[in-house]
């Protein structure tokens, strides 16, 4: 006869292992520690704000070049959001500017259906994410200029050095292992039991054959430690 198991059993099953199940646990998140320190690159961000003005130019300034007449008139595109969605278009895939991104991570997006523009730039070295945010926000007037012959765009304010990573989040890979471990020292601890068909407790022969145990014959040799005669 197989024995049921409840719930009650499965706690006492992981009660029985609960110094494996602790250590597990807290070697899990030691490391996870120990790894995103030393095989997970830092990453800084940092971003600058830029403002795309819907204006009609003025006299003498809708122009850059010979090419003004093949310019698109800003005029042309009245919905804010078409706008600033053709700009972030414009600026992560003009030339002039994606030189500048120098292997940085760069989002340029519009902020809240608005004619304001976000820069966010990620790099593992903070410096140069920063720079190179600024370069960006310094450079998008001019690609504006050469395909709208009206408006402009104006930055807001510039990027700021950041004085501390964004990623990776170390707190997060620490719970992750620690629960990786609870979870590998709780699958440990219910394969013993499984496998484990020894009969222990007294419980154990009742609930299988409703056999009450009236006395037990004790093992001087192990409990005792004393030597056969």
């Amino acid at each position: 006869m197989s024995k049921q198991l409840t719930l009650n059993d499965i706690l006492k099953m992981f009660l029985a292992h609960i110094k494996l199940i602790v250590i597990l646990a807290i070697v899990g998140a030691i490391a996870a520690f120990g790894y995103v320190n030393i095989f997970v690159d830092e990453i800084y961000s940092t971003k600058a704000l830029l403002l795309v003005q819907n204006e009609a130019g003025e006299e003498g300034s809708s122009t850059l070049d010979s090419q003004a007449e093949e310019k698109v008139n800003i005029n042309d595109i009245s919905d804010s959001v078409k706008l600033a969605n053709t700009c972030t278009i414009l600026f992560t895939t003009d030339p002039d500017m994606t030189e500048l991104f120098a292997g940085c991570n760069v989002n340029i997006t519009p902020v809240e259906e608005s004619y304001f523009l976000e820069v966010v730039v990620s790099s593992n070295e903070p410096d140069r994410a920063a720079n190179v945010a600024n370069q960006v926000v310094q450079k998008a007037p001019e690609v504006f200029g050469k395909y709208f012959s009206a408006g402009k765009v104006d930055t807001v304010y510039e990027a700021q050095i950041p004085g501390s990573p964004s990623s990776p989040d170390v707190s997060q890979y620490v719970i992750m292992g620690f629960l990786f471990g609870l979870i590998l020292a709780l699958g440990i601890a219910f394969l013993i039991e499984i496998v484990d068909t020894t009969i222990k407790p007294d419980d154990d022969l009742y609930a299988m054959y409703e056999i009450p145990v009236f006395a037990e014959i004790v093992d001087f040799e192990v409990e005792g430690g004393a030597k056969k005669k």
